[in-house]
């Protein structure tokens, strides 16, 4: 563990990690030599394909299952699921339907003992990502999805951010990849829409300005004395910062954060500890506000927190799409 993390961080992080290894225990499998060749996967983003019997989906049971691959997104200002959930019967999986990126298959019978998840990619497209949810009968089967209810929401929505990382790898920015560079020494691949910055003191903001949509990206660090370091000391950081550097038209409107909305997480990247804190901004004086998504960094020494932070503007409109696209984007930070 980090000696400069805070002991309750190195617990969460301790506790991630459990996860994670638990996770790899869960019959992954890779069958690349199923895979179709040269076929790509052709669904919308954020759709998953539901392979389940649609008689037993009416059932109490079976709408167990339909709760779980319909999981509601934290920290937005009105319901919307990580998902959009679209269901077939197993005799209707055909060539149609194969090239979903993200496709959860069902299937009940005495043949198995207990309920078990697999884990399968590429089986019938690239990139794309099959979990196999299989048990003895209807109601092993809705415990099972249950009690795998995250793990099977993050594993298709890891795989959906790592797409957008591809995509921002390929067309982002050229005006903030420079000005991150520049001003921080570091790298951020930010939506190529984003091309208008303002420099503050150990601080950046950066913008799209569409009719319908504005998306922010912020980046900014500040000193951290080593103490204990939660939702409460974050909320404190980023209300000061915002408060300085993004200010509303009109004199005394400025940025802050909704505390009672603010969900915090630690998560483990590339061997370093990241925290993550969602939830929604408003303005103080004014009507607008968003959800907004922070990945917290502490530095080599433990002496410094780097923030990188993408919230969103869109009222009247979805937010589903606009939150994750940034999300990705504050993950491709290299120091």
């Amino acid at each position: 563990m980090n000696k400069h993390l805070p002991a309750t961080i190195n617990c969460l992080l301790a506790a991630t990690l459990m996860l994670l290894l638990l996770s790899c225990n869960s019959g992954t499998t890779s069958k690349k030599s199923n895979l179709r060749a040269g076929i790509t996967t052709d669904s919308a983003p954020y759709e998953l394909l539901l392979v389940a019997d649609k008689d037993w989906l009416q059932t109490s049971d079976g709408s167990v299952l339909m709760d779980v691959v319909n999981t509601e997104i934290p920290g937005l200002p009105a319901p919307e699921s990580y998902f959009k959930v679209i269901s077939i019967n197993p005799a209707g999986f055909s060539k149609t339907f194969q090239g979903f990126a993200n496709i959860v298959i069902t299937d009940v019978g005495t043949q198995y003992t207990k309920g078990e998840l697999r884990i399968a990619h590429d089986l019938y497209a690239h990139p794309q990502t099959v979990i196999y949810l299989t048990a003895p009968n209807g109601r092993a089967l809705a415990e099972l999805a249950l009690s795998r209810q995250d793990q099977i929401i993050n594993i298709f929505l890891e795989a959906e951010l790592a797409r957008e990382r591809n995509l921002l790898g390929r067309k982002h920015s050229d005006v903030v990849y420079n000005q991150v560079k520049k001003q921080f020494g570091y790298t951020l691949l930010a939506p190529a829409s984003i091309d208008a910055v303002k420099e503050g003191k150990d601080f950046m903001w950066a913008s799209s300005d569409t009719e319908d949509n504005r998306l922010n990206i912020c980046l900014y660090t500040v000193p951290f004395d080593g103490g204990e370091f939660g939702a409460g000391e974050f909320i404190a950081i980023r209300d000061s910062v915002m408060k300085i550097n993004i200010e509303g038209e009109k004199q005394g409107q400025y940025m802050s954060t909704n505390a009672q909305t603010v969900l915090f997480d630690v998560a483990a990247t590339k061997g370093k500890t990241t925290l993550v804190a969602r939830g929604l901004w408003e303005m103080v004086g004014d009507m607008m506000g968003g959800p907004f998504v922070s990945y917290i960094h502490f530095d080599e020494t433990g002496r410094k927190l780097i923030i990188a932070e993408g919230f969103v503007f869109a009222p009247e409109k979805k937010k589903r799409a606009y939150i994750h696209e940034l999300e990705a984007a504050v993950q491709t930070l290299e120091f």
